[in-house]
């Protein structure tokens, strides 16, 4: 009786160590799906009632508080979300890369990350870097990607070197345009998981939209959008073909 018992009492702290494990991978693993993948259960509520947004940063390189307030803002707008949207920001140290490749954003996240969808709450996160894209190609620049169905990455010493000087936007406005389209990936824009209700798609630049002035339009996750922030001009807001497509997928 008494081996039964010891051996009954090992199981018994072996399986919800085990279940723990399984549970960890399967939560991993509904984070790393294709981007747009995730969009209805980002936009409507059937499955969760809440997002929180994860913003990791290097030391030196956190999002300003206005750019982080109108992220909120946009989510909040076209996200059915019943019991809100929480923002979570943690400081880890600066690696001081010369450039990171996507591969290299990947570890980082895979080091960092803490947030992840539980319950009636889905987690989403931002890496914010303290160098450039090693996708660069001269004077070409990417300013973020969207990587995986809850993942995205901005390039904040890219947006800080182009920001704020003469002739150069203000820094809030170049990181809500950038970080907002990013967001817009991972919503299923444009035909990447949220149907097209009319055609709008530019083609030629992938998941994109084709109207100038869209949030979505290609150039604004590069260098082109740059000279189109300054002065007056606002940050870019999605059209109403995304919106449609946004709402017609569960959204607001």
């Amino acid at each position: 009786m008494r081996t039964l018992h010891f051996v009954f009492v090992l199981f018994l702290a072996f399986v919800p160590y085990s279940c723990k494990k399984d549970s960890d991978r399967r939560i991993r693993k509904f984070h790393r799906q294709d981007v747009g993948s995730s969009a209805n259960d980002i936009l409507s509520d059937k499955k969760y009632k809440s997002i929180t947004i994860e913003i990791i940063y290097m030391t030196g390189f956190q999002p300003t508080d206005q750019a982080v307030e109108n992220l909120k803002q946009l989510v909040t707008n076209v996200c059915n979300k019943p019991e809100g949207i929480h923002v979570v920001l943690r400081e880890i140290v600066a690696q001081g890369k010369s450039s990171y490749s996507i591969e290299d954003v990947k570890t980082i996240e895979n080091d960092n990350r803490q947030e992840f969808t539980y319950k009636k709450d889905l987690a989403t996160c931002f890496i914010f870097l303290d160098g450039p894209s090693a996708e660069n190609e001269g004077s070409a620049m990417v300013l973020g990607q969207a990587y995986f169905n809850t993942s995205m990455v901005i390039y904040e010493k890219s947006l800080k070197d182009n920001a704020g000087g003469f002739g150069e936007p203000e820094l809030y406005k170049l990181e809500s345009t950038v970080i907002n389209h990013e967001f817009g990936h991972i919503l299923g824009l444009v035909n990447l998981g949220s149907t097209m209700y009319s055609s709008h798609q530019d083609t030629a630049h992938g998941a994109h939209c084709d109207n100038t002035d869209c949030l979505m339009y290609w150039e604004v996750e590069t260098g082109n959008v740059f000279n189109n922030l300054i002065g007056n001009s606002p940050v870019p807001a999605f059209d109403e073909n995304c919106l449609r497509d946004l709402k017609e997928n569960g959204g607001r």
